[in-house]
């Protein structure tokens, strides 16, 4: 049986206490007896304390080793779950045969070194496992899955870290991907004002970006739609009055919902989309002008810094509403793209930005001059494998799950990269249906 070096330890440590137990128990209870029976040599008295003293030390430095390793400082309840957690670490790995030497097992196998960290010391749904890299394994660790190691856990992604001295493995609770519902408005706005400002938005429980350039991907009853209409409640509700200008080419959701919290002016289907994307530019403009002093006199600064409110154009369905404008005349197309692309381009500094949302995203229905500039990406639901690799990155990892609506991944600076986008689980509004 393969044993570790610490698992030996652990061995002759708990011998050493049961044996000095046992020498305890014999010369407290027994050696008396003894004593009186042989008459005819005189047995030296055994002060039988020190015994219990020195099985009670050893018990109370394994305690002590066991506390500080499993950080009881956090509590004794992130002290158990550690303690679980790097146990079946642990063993698994030593049946996999992830040992770092064979040359003496005489003194035990040695694992590679393992760091568990909780995102929230209480909570613990999330968190990092660091698994120290070799020569040796540094393969094996590329290819590991680490799931069914872990009791209730299950692996968001997993990369080297910079200095490819360590493989880190983030990790969240199965109760993550209950999908928490929202049956009023105010209860989902209070929710995503939770360590939120006016430029920033709640995505899921784990989740905070800032205000900027977005793709969502997704295909009809991914929950997109439900998704991108509780987006724009946070937006219409912050403090600071941002501006959302919609256009739906399909007249859907999205659509009578611009209609029921916008202006006229802010919404538009097919017909006036090349109209609205005039008055988006017309707005942009005059955004350059107005910020042109406070530029000169802050430098690297951006909007937020002049308490100006975003300016944001929502165009729901964009491939099929591309797709549709190869119909116009060259000039007018041209116009369009030019549009497209000074927003993408020159909209951050200033906060105007660009949403779009689309079932599928290749190089023909979001340009990729404009696909390179979303910041955000997220795909909901089960997207295929060119949507993957076209919105994120050639080698994107996507964990092999079957995705619920509004269950899906998410790449952004602050959050995760586009070559290991984080699961995401967006909560269902259940008010946007009543």
């Amino acid at each position: 049986m393969k044993t570790t070096s610490r698992m030996k330890r652990g061995i002759l440590a708990s011998v050493l206490f049961l044996l000095l137990m046992v020498m305890w128990f014999l010369f407290r209870f027994k050696y008396p007896s003894l004593q009186k029976e042989i008459k005819f040599i005189q047995l030296p008295i055994i002060p039988t304390d020190v015994f219990f003293y020195a099985a009670m030390l050893t018990l109370a430095l394994l305690a002590l080793c066991w506390l500080i390793r499993n950080k009881i400082w956090y509590g004794l309840g992130h002290a158990f779950d550690h303690y679980l957690m790097t146990k079946q670490l642990r063993k698994q790995l030593l049946i996999a045969g992830y040992e770092e030497n064979k040359i003496n097992e005489d003194i035990g196998l040695t694992l590679p070194e393992i760091h568990i960290k909780f995102d929230d010391k209480k909570a613990r749904l999330t968190g990092r496992i660091k698994i120290k890299n070799s020569v040796k394994l540094d393969k094996l660790l590329e290819k590991i899955r680490l799931d069914s190691a872990l009791p209730n856990y299950l692996i968001d992604r997993q990369y080297l870290s910079r200095d490819r001295n360590w493989y880190i493995f983030e990790f969240y609770a199965t109760d993550v991907l209950k999908q928490s519902e929202f049956k009023t408005k105010r209860s989902y706005i209070d929710w995503s004002n939770e360590n939120t400002d006016n430029y920033s938005l709640r995505i899921d429980e784990r989740t905070i970006v800032p205000i900027h350039m977005m793709g969502v991907a997704g295909v009809t009853g991914s929950g997109k739609s439900m998704a991108i209409q509780a987006l724009c409640e946070q937006i219409m509700t912050k403090s600071i009055n941002h501006e959302l200008f919609v256009i739906d080419p399909k007249m859907a959701d999205l659509y009578y919902f611009g209609k029921s919290v916008l202006s006229p002016f802010h919404v538009a289907s097919k017909d006036g989309a090349i109209l609205l994307l005039r008055e988006f530019e017309k707005r942009m403009v005059e955004r350059q002008k107005e910020l042109e002093p406070f530029f000169f006199a802050n430098k690297n600064q951006d909007y937020t810094k002049a308490n100006l409110p975003a300016l944001i154009l929502l165009i729901d369905e964009f491939g099929a509403l591309h797709e549709s404008w190869k119909l116009l005349p060259k000039k007018d197309r041209d116009e369009i793209d030019a549009l497209l692309a000074n927003i993408a381009f020159m909209g951050r500094q200033i906060g105007c930005f660009l949403w779009i949302s689309t079932q599928q995203m290749n190089a023909q229905t979001v340009p990729t001059a404009i696909r390179d500039q979303l910041v955000i990406k997220m795909t909901l639901g089960n997207s295929d494998e060119q949507t993957y690799r076209t919105l994120f990155a050639s080698g994107v990892q996507i964990p092999k799950i079957d995705f619920k609506p509004g269950q899906g991944v998410i790449s952004s600076p602050s959050v995760a990269t586009v070559e290991h986008p984080r699961l995401l689980n967006i909560p269902y509004c259940s008010f946007l249906k009543t």
